[in-house]
């Protein structure tokens, strides 16, 4: 094992949340907008073919169902370093490789600790990698999985590093497939094949090479083409402080569409608050950094689906009706309302470069009378530094799965981090696969 690898695995196998409950809350707030993303997409007739086609005893099989239905609608967190989702990986992963008898501590310090690997290895890539086409819920996605299961079960030395190479030698996902089954079954695969790294090398005693971030050849280098190197002293350094989760931390959604057009969302509605209306417009622009707008990757979306990744659908919906109507995001083709105002929209790339943690997306309606309102958000509700709340994760939960039996498995959370993970492990598997408890 190289000296690089073997940082990595002791500062995951060390990870310790005692005296932490800045992590251990925002852990458990994540658990429960995973939950609710989950939920909202159990009978969407796609994730319902995939579970009934996959063998749920078989801890991979559950992975990839988990991850495919948590990011299928888009509804899961997101995070500005790795340019992705983090929760609907790791707690896919984790919810297959846990027992009943695992602590909810262990369980969120597994969390963590994936998030930690994902978090810094986003910073070392992005911009670069998204702007190069990668989907990083699936390329970082494996090894912030494998980490985290490498945690929960408690392996360590060369073995931990084994799972970690072969969850490594998996990483893959496309940006094009935005819009399609393609992109969830990215958050799926990157859950599943850290489930089959685990087993293969701890239950079957296959191997794997264990110089995953030696400089010259490993994964770092590999998807940076040679331009990164790992800087142990800064991981070291930047280790749980405060904790990926926390800064740059969580993007948590009220919509089911990327994140990266939150902000101008937010712009909209304020621009509608203020009276604007999109039959006295002649023209909308919306503002990008260079680069910023790659995963909005469709300008003239055809369908719902791909609306989901289209600034200019999320906004005319503001504009146009005064809010975001999900419904719109499952139509199979766009209304002919939208394609007639089409016309009206304009990307432009005006806005400086921004940290990795900024996200700026500012919209200006041009009236037809010749006036301008421009408005530029930062801090949009559900970004980091505009959370939503406790009460509205909860209702989030609630509203994907309208059980009674929902209560019970919020007052569960709510109890964290004491307990263990038994309880919310039947509960969910049942909702997923049975739905006997509806």
């Amino acid at each position: 094992m190289d000296e690089n690898t073997r940082t990595v695995v002791e500062l995951v196998t060390e990870t310790d949340l005692s005296g932490r409950n800045d992590l251990t809350g925002q852990a458990g707030r994540a658990f429960l907008d995973y939950l609710a993303a989950l939920f909202a997409a159990r009978r969407e007739p796609a994730v319902r073919r995939l579970l009934l086609g996959i063998r749920r005893g078989r801890p991979e099989d559950k992975a990839l169902a988990y991850g495919f239905a948590s990011h299928y609608l888009d509804y899961d967190d997101a995070q500005a370093n790795i340019a992705g989702h983090f929760s609907t990986v790791l707690y896919s992963a984790l919810l297959a490789a846990a027992r009943p008898e695992d602590t909810v501590r262990d369980f969120l310090a597994a969390y963590v600790a994936g998030a930690e690997i994902e978090g810094l290895l986003g910073a070392c890539l992005n911009p670069a990698h998204r702007q190069q086409g990668w989907h990083s819920t699936g390329t970082i996605g494996p090894l912030g999985a494998a980490a985290a299961i490498i945690r929960l079960r408690h392996l360590s030395g060369e073995q931990a590093a084994m799972v970690l190479s072969l969850a490594a030698t998996q990483s893959s996902g496309m940006a094009f497939e935005a819009g399609s089954d393609g992109k969830p079954l990215h958050a799926g695969f990157a859950a599943s094949h850290a489930l089959a790294a685990w087993r293969l090398v701890a239950e079957y005693g296959l191997s794997a090479r264990t110089n995953i971030f030696q400089d010259e050849t490993g994964w770092l280098a590999v998807f940076s083409n040679g331009q990164q190197r790992f800087d142990e002293a800064s991981w070291r350094c930047c280790w749980l402080q405060p904790g990926q989760i926390l800064e740059p931390g969580l993007w948590m959604k009220r919509h089911r569409y990327c994140s990266a057009a939150i902000c101008a969302a937010d712009g909209a509605a304020k621009l509608y608050e203020h009276g604007v209306r999109l039959g006295d417009i002649s023209r909308v622009l919306i503002h990008f950094p260079p680069g910023a707008d790659r995963a909005l990757r469709y300008e003239k979306p055809q369908t719902g689906r791909e609306g989901q990744f289209s600034a200019e659908y999320v906004v005319w919906q503001i504009l146009a009706h005064g809010g975001i109507d999900d419904a719109y995001f499952q139509l199979p083709e766009v209304p002919a309302e939208f394609l007639a105002a089409l016309p009206k929209f304009q990307r432009v790339y005006d806005v400086g470069k921004l940290p990795l943690s900024v996200r700026a997306v500012p919209v200006t309606a041009i009236m037809k009378d010749g006036t301008r309102h421009h408005i530029d958000i930062r801090d949009p509700q559900g970004s980091p530094a505009n959370p939503l709340t406790l009460a509205q994760e909860e209702e989030k939960v609630s509203a994907a799965w309208e059980s009674p039996l929902a209560a019970r498995l919020i007052h569960e959370v709510r109890g964290w981090p004491a307990g263990t993970i038994g309880p919310c492990l039947k509960t969910i598997e049942g909702v997923i696969f049975d739905e006997v408890i509806e």
